[in-house]
């Protein structure tokens, strides 16, 4: 497969599991993998010039060489065409459908149940489902379930480094009641790249410039480089805690979430939910 975005020459898997291989495999009806392994999906290394290293530009760099990949790969398999008949889906390095906030990308075919996200995960975690079981469970049902839990009951969600943080009951039942689109509003809001990343972000282009430049036969003379690793612990922790997220509204409706695949989209939902003060 051609990947559209950095048009890459893949070989990916698709299987298909019916219900009752649910307990061997719990990744969903449908699961696509990149490659004989997951890593061979990302960059492993990048062309730097002469003059000081920046790894949080490196590692910005590697975001940039293969997120838009991930958005495709996450389109095609859950809308390659307008029908909508996939109602949601996910992206993750993990190898099972896990908590849709802790993915790094999720599909859903209609913006206004973008709260399934939210839903889906607490009642996965709080009820010990799994995911890839109940995730075509539609939103009021999972609105009942949550519904039906004990007053005060929460879950335990894992935030930037390594920080847990209690996700309530009664904060979930007041972003179901949100309107989508206030709801949709406030992830876009909070989809802002820190400060950390902005200052990245020029070195970052100037690299990604540099590889450009070295893969194009015609560029002429091009200036001195050298390939470095970008999968240290430095480059990762980097991705972990400051690749930025992308809320990305469909033609068809449906909405994408989606960040680096070494970051969940928790921060994201925790700062739109504490923006729009459902969450102390």
């Amino acid at each position: 497969m051609r990947l559209r975005e950095s048009e890459r020459v893949m070989v990916f898997s698709l299987a298909c599991y019916p219900e009752d291989s649910e307990d061997d495999h719990p990744y969903g009806p449908l699961q696509v993998k990149a490659g004989e392994r997951k890593w061979d999906f990302y960059p492993y290394e990048i062309p730097v010039g002469r003059g000081p290293r920046s790894v949080e530009a490196e590692a910005a760099a590697a975001y940039h060489m293969v997120q838009g990949d991930v958005e495709d790969l996450l389109l095609r398999l859950c809308a390659p065409d307008a029908s909508g008949r996939v109602p949601t889906g996910a992206c993750t390095g993990e190898e099972d459908w896990i908590a849709p906030v802790a993915m790094s990308a999720t599909y859903n075919a209609d913006a206004a149940e973008l709260a399934r996200d939210l839903a889906l995960s607490w009642v996965s975690l709080h009820r010990k489902e799994s995911v890839s079981r109940i995730a075509g469970t539609p939103l009021s049902a999972l609105h009942a379930h949550v519904e039906a839990a004990p007053r005060g009951a929460c879950v335990h969600m894992k935030g930037t480094s390594g920080l847990t943080v209690s996700l309530s009951r009664e904060t979930v039942l007041k972003a179901l009641a949100t309107p989508p689109a206030t709801l949709l509003d406030a992830l876009e809001a909070a989809a802002v790249p820190d400060d950390a990343w902005r200052a990245a972000e020029p070195k970052a282009r100037e690299l990604l410039e540099l590889r450009h430049q070295l893969d194009d036969e015609d560029a002429g003379e091009v200036p001195p480089a050298f390939w470095v690793d970008i999968t240290t612990r430095g480059h990762t922790r980097f991705l972990e805690e400051h690749a930025p997220f992308h809320v990305r509204r469909l033609p068809s409706g449906g909405v994408v979430l989606a960040t680096h695949p070494y970051r969940t989209l928790w921060s994201l939902w925790a700062d739109a939910l504490f923006v729009l003060g459902l969450m102390p």
